[in-house]
């Protein structure tokens, strides 16, 4: 499997504004579940700009924290 990662989503739909459906597949199953939560936040709450989706991972970050 490729590396793609969350933060390659979320470069590619600030990018691109899209992700496609393999991409989709090829992310880890932890990855993709946060991604789509984000997902849904900017969707609601940053009217769907682009720049507002966060470009890290919450997880990671608290990781990088302990």
């Amino acid at each position: 499997m490729s590396n793609y990662k969350y933060e390659d989503a979320v470069k590619q739909l600030q990018e691109s504004g899209a992700i496609g459906l393999v991409d989709l597949k090829s992310l880890p199953h932890e990855d993709l579940v946060e991604l789509l939560e984000e997902i849904k936040v900017w969707c609601l709450y940053a009217g769907g700009k682009t720049e507002k989706l966060p470009k890290e991972s919450k997880k990671k970050k608290k990781k990088k924290k302990d």
